[in-house]
């Protein structure tokens, strides 16, 4: 058994904020129960005694990844990035607009991007990176089958474009032919910026923002801006802030979840 008590410690331990897993700790502390089962450990204090080693402290922190998504997660912003974010982009940068996922999971958000790109027509494709820290987040993401629910926020006309209902109804799959290409690369945002030219658009949402705390977060949040080019657009997660630094972001009146690099 472990505790909302006892994975409070584990989250002070690894200097995780509470608030972040609030809403997702029955899947977390399933996991987290499941390698305490394997390392033999019956309570939280022996836990914390196995994962001061780096294999083991490494497999925790894996426990703790959340990857639960859907394609157009928080509709109004997706809205926003078709109708104004998107072309304010395209008209200010004369060359591809490179949009980097940043903590994509299993892919939902860079399909998503993708449908948004299309549906504008460029006339040059879109650069999108799609990043995630898990291997197997990645394998499905390119496989690119989801459930039905997945598609739920989906608009209706980008339904009937972009995905393939099979299996009875249950599973949706994207057809991926008809959108710009999507390059996925294996990244952990803690480990410092992708090796790329800057970007025009960052999606940073429910991760790092979410997940992290404290000065770790606040050195990672600084270095990946580094890859956002002047001018350009980060946006975060619904229900989540910025740390407290000194960028030089200005918030959009419109949409409260989208920042500019001015």
């Amino acid at each position: 058994m472990l505790s909302d008590r006892d994975f409070s410690d584990l989250l002070k331990y690894l200097n995780r904020p509470w608030a972040g897993f609030r809403k997702v700790r029955k899947g977390v502390k399933k996991r987290i129960r499941r390698h305490m089962g394997e390392l033999g450990c019956s309570t939280i204090e022996q836990y914390l005694l196995e994962i001061s080693r780096p294999q083991e402290r490494a497999a925790c922190e894996q426990c703790l990844m959340v990857t639960i998504s859907r394609l157009f997660r928080d509709r109004g912003l997706w809205q926003a990035l078709q109708e104004r974010i998107l072309p304010d982009l395209s008209r200010q940068y004369s060359n591809p607009l490179r949009i980097w996922s940043a903590g994509c999971a299993c892919g939902e958000e860079a399909y998503s991007l993708a449908m948004v790109c299309d549906a504008l027509r460029p006339p040059v494709p879109p650069v999108i990176l799609a990043t995630d820290v898990q291997q197997a987040c990645l394998n499905r993401a390119q496989a690119g089958i989801y459930s039905r629910g997945s598609i739920k926020e989906l608009p209706e006309e980008m339904q009937k474009r972009y995905v393939d209902i099979k299996r009875k109804g249950r599973q949706a799959i994207i057809r991926k032919h008809l959108l710009p290409p999507v390059r996925w690369q294996v990244h952990d945002l803690m480990d410092g910026p992708v090796d790329e030219d800057p970007f025009h658009l960052i999606l940073l949402r429910n991760n790092l923002l979410t997940y992290y705390q404290g000065r770790a977060l606040q050195d990672a949040f600084v270095t990946l801006l580094r890859r956002l080019t002047p001018g350009g657009c980060l946006v975060i997660g619904s229900h989540e802030h910025l740390p407290v630094t000194d960028v030089p972001l200005t918030r959009d009146g419109d949409c409260p979840w989208v920042y500019w690099n001015k």
